[in-house]
């Protein structure tokens, strides 16, 4: 056969490539599937709610925890990933003391609570009436660390006098409300049992005397929180 009659010849072209458009189609449509199933499961997952125990104020470190601590809220909560306190298990933690400060309004866990006396052996709680002439200008606050001195009434008017240190440094555990008719202010502090005879005594004839100190001082005694 000539040249010219190969030349001739038909063309023959390439065949068309296999159309993937119905299955990119059909693969973004079961995506778009799978991401509502998603976000169905998240709505349903987001509604299961349950009761859970919340701080109705405050709780300081050492508190004991009574029913009026404690109020009972709803939210979404799941028991396998989170450790809450359910609202079942109130009568668990009543009577528990808080292992540190808590803030009003927290949802509260086990592991902020111990079930034993958090004063260790040989301590004791102890109630110390303190005269104006006889603690600094600010209000005493809960877990202020203070030095307490027994000051001679003379000296607590304003004369001169000898002082005696009775603890060095003692955890204040508690203070009570300002009173309207005293100037006197009430806190509890946390002191070894040999020294509470004598801060008792301070405290009884008004010579009782505290002087706050920085608030990284290690107190003699202090709350077990194992």
């Amino acid at each position: 056969m000539s040249t010219s009659a190969r030349s001739a010849a038909p063309t023959r072209l390439p065949a068309r490539s296999r159309d993937r458009r119905p299955a990119l189609a059909a693969l973004a449509l079961l995506l778009v599937l799978l991401g509502a199933l998603g976000s169905a499961l998240l709505v349903y997952r987001t509604g299961e709610r349950a009761e859970v125990l919340m701080a109705a104020g405050p709780i300081e470190q050492g508190e004991v925890l009574t029913r009026e601590d404690l109020r009972v809220v709803e939210m979404a909560w799941d028991d396998g990933e989170t450790q809450l306190i359910g609202a079942t298990a109130i009568d668990n933690f009543v009577g528990a003391s808080a292992l540190t400060h808590i803030p009003a309004n927290s949802v509260l866990a086990p592991q902020m609570f111990t079930a034993s006396t958090m004063a260790p052996a040989g301590s004791t709680q102890v109630g110390v009436l303190v005269p104006l002439p006889g603690r600094p200008a600010d209000v005493f606050r809960v877990n202020d660390i203070v030095r307490v001195f027994q000051v001679p009434p003379a000296a607590a008017v304003g004369e001169t006098g000898e002082t005696e240190e009775l603890v060095t440094a003692a955890k204040v555990v508690s203070v009570g409300a300002a009173s309207t008719t005293s100037d006197s202010v009430h806190v509890t502090l946390l002191v070894p049992e040999a020294d509470a005879p004598a801060v008792i005594a301070a405290s009884s004839s008004g010579s009782a005397a505290l002087a706050v100190l920085p608030a990284d001082t290690a107190p003699v005694v202090d709350w077990r929180t194992e």
